[in-house]
């Protein structure tokens, strides 16, 4: 049974009805889930030897994962063309049509695992992709 307790987090923020924020308290996760959080009041010394992995959190805030509910994730490859970097909707639109239209099965898998990490590195744990699927364009595949 794997344990881990982010300890002493400068501040936990919740998501529930209260929007409860703890103050220098601490997270114990027992096999990937949420056992319980810890106030700062209540004395935290041996379970600190007891777990698998310890995270000081002195300096950090705990926020559930964020949420991205439409993402086009195949799009990450052509983020940086130059002809349309600063166009309007339309034109960007226009630019980009004739290389979505060629890209293969391999960078969209490429492109998604990019948008993927992004998305981790920024805190959002969850999201949808949008992208349209048709005979030009390659669908996106599960990794």
């Amino acid at each position: 049974m794997l344990t881990l307790l982010i300890h002493r987090a400068r501040c936990i923020a919740t998501q529930d009805d209260a929007r409860n924020e703890f103050n220098d308290a601490s997270l114990l996760i027992r096999d990937g889930r949420i056992e319980r959080i810890i106030p700062a009041t209540q004395n935290t010394d041996e379970l600190v030897n007891q777990v698998n992995e310890v995270i000081d959190a002195r300096r950090h805030v705990v926020v559930p994962g964020l949420i991205n509910t439409h993402h086009h994730m195949y799009q990450s490859l052509t983020r940086a063309i130059p002809g349309v970097q600063n166009a309007e909707l339309f034109s960007w639109l226009q630019g980009l049509y004739p290389i979505w239209v060629g890209l293969t099965p391999e960078m969209v898998r490429v492109s998604s695992q990019v948008a993927m990490a992004e998305l981790l590195l920024s805190g959002c744990t969850t999201s949808s992709d949008v992208s349209v699927r048709s005979s030009h364009l390659a669908a996106t595949p599960q990794i």
